[in-house]
């Protein structure tokens, strides 16, 4: 395939100057460098993350922040553009969290959690003093991690052509408790589990009881607690939750 593009190039240039086409648009082979994505292919799917580069300089952006206790709007505005960029190649839904629950990457589930995170980053847009919040410095601290981690989704050639499985989830405030039920190949599983007060408190205070961080949780506790079983399927979620839908 090199020798191909290589020869291809070389008929171009003749015909249209020595500049017509340059070398790192004739990159090829499993490992490729595409518009500062680093792409990774193999028999089994292929990976894309940001190159190393952007990586580090984003974090030099967020560790400066931190130890000053201060991000400009400016700053904010455009390090929360290249987060966006970089988790739609890292990861999508739930591929953190889950990574540290269950201690494996379930990516076939994995959908936009990274911008939860974002968020504190979006709002610091409109605060002219710059100065920090704990939710701001709380999202910098998870990023950081998040980055230094080097957590990649690998996307698969093919998709599962099996039956979808369906994980029903549920949560109440008031006392705060979680279940969930997983209907599978008509096979049904449950579980429940009351959560530490320790992780109830972290929530911003609400008045709903913190039901939607709550709702959230209930997803996790499933796809965490059948992990096993669902590892590989279509998992179809069902909440009522319209926070924890979106």
């Amino acid at each position: 395939m090199e020798h191909a593009l290589q020869c291809l190039a070389r008929l171009i240039r003749a015909l249209l100057g020595p500049t017509a086409v340059a070398e790192k648009k004739l990159a090829c082979g499993s490992h490729l460098d595409v518009l500062g994505v680093d792409i990774k292919m193999s028999r089994r799917g292929y990976t894309c993350r940001p190159k190393q580069q952007k990586v580090l300089k984003w974090l030099a952006t967020m560790d400066t922040a931190l130890a000053e206790g201060r991000l400009s709007p400016g700053v904010a505005s455009k390090l929360a553009g290249k987060l966006s960029w970089g988790q739609s190649q890292l990861f999508r839904f739930l591929h953190v969290l889950l990574y540290y629950m269950c201690k494996r990457a379930m990516c076939c589930i994995c959908r936009k959690i990274g911008r939860a995170m974002l968020r504190p980053i979006y709002d610091q847009k409109t605060r002219r003093d710059g100065r920090m919040s704990s939710e701001l410095r709380r999202a910098l601290t998870w990023w950081i991690q998040i980055l230094k981690s080097n957590l990649c989704e690998r996307r698969s050639w093919t998709n599962s052509r099996s039956e979808p499985v369906h994980l029903f989830c549920d949560a109440s405030g008031s006392p705060a408790h979680l279940g969930a039920v997983l209907l599978i190949d008509n096979k049904c599983y449950f579980t429940h589990y009351v959560p530490p007060a320790a992780v109830v408190n972290g929530f911003r205070r609400r008045s709903d009881n913190q039901i939607m961080g709550l709702e959230l949780l209930s997803i996790s506790l499933g796809l965490c607690t059948f992990a096993d079983l669902i590892r590989g399927r279509n998992v179809v979620v069902h909440s009522d939750n319209t926070g924890a839908e979106v």
